[in-house]
C-alpha cells in the first residue's frame, strides 16, 4: 500500500454486543460522506496474534476501500465478546488508539441470545429444533460455552475494562431505541465520533439483516423461560444499572399465565460479572 494511499488510524470502534444492531450502526455510518466503515468485521483487537505479530499496518491494510473520508471506524462485535477477554482486549485498544472513540450497542440479553441462536442455527452449529433454555442448560457452565449464548449479555463484566480505560469516549446505546427513534441513536453516534451532524441516510430505518427471517424460524422463548433465563442475566444487568446509572428494569420479564416459577440459584446458573477484571470504585 502506498503511504499516499495509506488510511489514518481509525477514530471510532464499534464494539458490540454480538446480535444488537452494531451492522446496522455501522452501514449507517458509512452512508455519511465524511465517514469511512469496511463491509465486513476486521476482528483484529480481539486477537492477540494480530496485534503483536502483524500490528497495526495490517490493521490498516483491512481498510483498503477507504477514498479520503476524514474519519474511519469499523464494528467488530467479538471485540466485548467474554471469552476475547475484553480487560485485554481494552488494554490492546488504548495502547495504540488511545484517543479513539468506542460505540457500544446493548440489547435486552434474553433476545440476544435468542437472536445468537437462531444465527448459530443458521451455520449448521445447532438443530434446527433447538429450544434456547434447553440449549442454554446444555452447555453451562457459561464462561466455556463457545456460542457464548449467555455470556455474550454480560455486559457489566464486558464493558467494566472498556469503562476504566475509555472513560467518557465509550458512548453506550441501546438496540431497542433503534426500532423507536432510529435518528436520534444515529445523531448521537455521528456527534460522539465528531462527524458533521447535518448529514442522515435516507433509508436510516431500513433493518440491515434479520437472523429470525434467514433461518426461517418463528421462534420465540415462552414466557416461562423467559423467567427462568432471566436468572443467567439478573446479576449482571444490576450491575450494568450501577456502571451507567440507567433503569434497565424493562429487560425484566414477567411471569405469563402458567408461567413457571425460576428454579432456586444453582452453581453456574447466574452471572458472575466479579469473576474476571477489575472493579470500579
Amino acid at each position: 500500500m502506498d503511504d499516499d494511499n495509506t488510511p489514518p488510524v481509525p477514530r471510532f470502534v464499534i464494539i458490540g454486543a454480538q446480535k444488537s444492531a452494531t451492522r446496522w450502526l455501522r452501514k449507517n455510518l458509512g452512508e455519511h460522506p465524511d465517514i469511512y466503515t469496511p463491509r465486513s468485521e476486521v476482528h483484529f483487537w480481539n486477537v492477540e496474534n494480530r496485534v503483536e505479530k502483524l500490528g497495526l499496518e495490517w490493521y490498516l491494510e483491512q481498510f483498503d476501500g477507504w477514498n479520503g473520508e476524514p474519519i474511519i471506524g469499523e464494528a467488530t462485535p467479538g471485540y466485548m465478546i467474554w471469552r476475547h477477554h475484553p480487560d485485554e482486549v481494552a488494554a490492546r485498544m488504548k495502547e495504540h488508539l488511545p484517543d479513539g472513540r468506542l460505540i457500544a450497542l446493548l440489547r435486552n440479553p434474553i433476545d440476544r441470545a435468542s437472536s445468537a441462536m437462531l444465527h448459530h442455527i443458521r451455520r449448521g452449529r445447532l438443530p434446527a429444533d433447538s429450544r434456547l433454555l434447553d440449549v442454554v442448560r446444555e452447555r453451562m457452565p457459561a464462561e466455556t460455552d463457545r456460542l457464548c449464548l449467555v455470556a455474550g449479555g454480560w455486559y457489566a463484566a464486558s464493558l467494566e475494562p472498556f469503562l476504566d480505560a475509555f472513560g467518557d469516549a465509550l458512548l453506550v446505546q441501546w438496540q431497542d431505541d433503534i426500532a423507536t427513534d432510529p435518528v436520534s441513536v444515529f445523531d448521537a453516534a455521528v456527534r460522539h465520533i465528531g462527524a458533521s451532524p447535518e448529514f442522515r441516510p435516507s433509508d436510516l430505518s431500513k433493518v440491515v439483516f434479520s437472523n429470525r427471517q434467514s433461518a426461517g424460524s418463528n421462534y420465540e422463548p415462552s414466557a416461562a423461560d423467559r423467567v427462568e433465563l432471566w436468572e443467567y442475566f439478573r446479576d449482571d444487568v444490576a450491575k450494568l444499572e450501577q456502571l451507567l446509572d440507567v433503569d434497565l428494569s424493562r429487560w425484566e420479564p414477567t411471569a405469563g399465565d402458567g408461567a413457571a416459577e425460576p428454579e432456586p440459584e444453582s452453581n453456574g446458573r447466574r452471572s458472575k460479572w466479579w469473576s474476571r477484571g477489575r472493579s470500579r470504585t
